[in-house]
């Protein structure tokens, strides 16, 4: 930012949760920011074949010009620098567009606040006194649980959510203290989550995977959550089961 210029003065960056991935979960205030945006930052991964494919351009596609988007290709790989290099880029890249006076969005799958790798950005804009704004969306563990008509939690039940670092021994202490567990990032630990399914099958467990999309899927049955290849959009949600009353 230059000397001249005050952070005051400058339109807010909103970081936009876009929600699991049907372009009608998004929020009435999601619709107009997009709308009025100069620009709109947009993740995407690059396929087998080399192409940039993007989900959330496919949600906001409806209320936002493809001449206002600015995709940018994010690695999905465990070792993180390539991700960070990523968002260098777009941290720079944002500053600029500010500096030129334009009304910035960067859309965030799912929600900004929950295992969101792109709040370094916003963490970033607010050290530098660049002004902000976080929009909520609906989670894709809340969009999965009514798609499915479950009741997430009950009475006395307890959420936790854990991302995909979780083994088979943590599940079962977790469970056996009656929390609701929703795993995200569930083909972080496909193998530590089939394990955990494989010895303790009363467990009530169902997964989910491209929630809110053409190529939604869900089941509650074990044995085909254990012969189900995890892809990086799917989450699973663990109970102990509940009595009948």
């Amino acid at each position: 930012m230059n000397d001249t210029q005050s952070a005051t003065a400058l339109s807010p960056v909103v970081f936009l949760s876009l929600g699991p991935g049907d372009p009608e979960l998004l929020t009435l205030k999601a619709v107009r920011l997009l709308k009025e945006a100069d620009a709109v930052m947009v993740p995407g991964t690059i396929n087998a074949e080399g192409h940039l494919m993007s989900r959330a351009a496919d949600i906001i596609e409806p209320w936002c010009e493809k001449r206002k988007q600015r995709l940018y290709g994010l690695p999905m790989e465990r070792h993180r620098q390539a991700a960070m290099n990523v968002y260098d880029q777009i941290y720079q890249e944002v500053v600029q567009f500010c500096q030129l006076g334009m009304r910035v969005v960067v859309a965030v799958e799912g929600d900004v606040s929950i295992y969101a790798s792109i709040h370094y950005v916003l963490d970033r804009l607010l050290t530098a006194g660049m002004p902000v704004e976080q929009v909520p969306g609906i989670p894709s563990f809340i969009a999965a649980a009514s798609a499915a008509s479950l009741s997430l939690v009950s009475q006395h039940e307890r959420l936790l959510v854990v991302p995909g670092d979780v083994d088979a021994d943590e599940l079962s202490q977790l469970l056996a203290h009656g929390h609701v567990v929703v795993v995200m990032k569930l083909s972080a630990c496909e193998e530590a989550v089939k394990a955990y399914i494989q010895r303790n099958k009363a467990v009530e467990c169902h997964y989910f995977e491209n929630v809110g999309t053409s190529k939604a899927f869900d089941t509650g049955d074990s044995d085909a959550i254990l012969k189900r290849r995890f892809p990086y959009f799917s989450l699973l949600m663990l109970r102990a089961r509940r009595p009948v009353s």
